[in-house]
């Protein structure tokens, strides 16, 4: 009598705690599925921030070596304005000798009319 008193106690005990186990697994299933599903997302999300801040600096170091480029560039045609300058004012100066050296040593004192005539010419 006390078996199958016991029996009949434990038979829907068994069951309740078999139910209670299922559950439990189910749930630990769920939260696994979520916890991967959450892992893919953040890795999808990392991974495209990681691709957008790559475009923009590779946008950002394009832009920087146009600006270097067209720098360069107005460097050069200001470096050959000037190199330009220096030569007409070096063959000016060369002429000025020349004709300098071409005019008469009259023996005057101080500057003659020719030579101040030159120097006005600078």
């Amino acid at each position: 009598m006390i078996t199958g008193w016991l029996a009949k106690i434990a038979s829907p005990l068994i069951v309740a705690a078999a139910l209670v186990t299922a559950a439990a697994l189910c749930g630990w299933l769920t939260l696994r599925v979520l916890d991967s599903l959450i892992d893919d997302a953040r890795a999808n999300a990392i991974a495209e921030r990681d691709a957008h801040w790559t475009a923009e600096i590779q946008k950002s170091e394009a832009a920087t070596q146009k600006q270097i480029a067209e720098t360069l560039r107005e460097t050069m045609a200001a470096q050959d304005a000037a190199r330009d300058k220096v030569a007409a004012a070096e063959a000016r100066a060369i002429q000025l000798e020349t004709e300098n050296a071409a005019l008469p040593n009259g023996g005057a004192c101080g500057l003659g009319r020719d030579r101040v005539r030159l120097l006005n010419k600078r």
